[in-house]
């Protein structure tokens, strides 16, 4: 996630300013930098978030409550609707601050 965000940013600032890069479409002055930080923060957020997940099971099997098969369960249910509820979050997020 990391990586595909860092490589997304990077293909971004590389890009020449009109037309601009996969994330400002065109509009370089106001979106770009907005663009960037929603997806840094994304992907921060998203990391935060899987890791916390993977803390909890962990604690889960150590008291005996849940076995290998439901912590991985509850993994992929977070990595998967984690994806768009960081992307949102980090919209919502970098949207009031600005």
């Amino acid at each position: 996630m990391l990586l595909g965000s860092g490589l997304l940013v990077a293909a971004e600032l590389g890009s020449p300013c009109p037309p601009g890069g996969p994330l400002a479409f065109g509009s370089c002055t106001a979106v770009r930098p907005f663009a960037v930080g929603v997806v840094l923060l994304a992907a921060a957020l998203y990391v935060i978030g899987l890791t916390a997940v993977l803390a909890w099971t962990r604690s889960l099997r150590r008291r005996s409550l849940a076995d290998g098969r439901a912590a991985r369960d509850w993994y992929l249910l977070a990595a998967g609707l984690g994806l768009p509820a960081a992307a949102l979050l980090a919209f919502t997020l970098a949207s009031g601050l600005r």
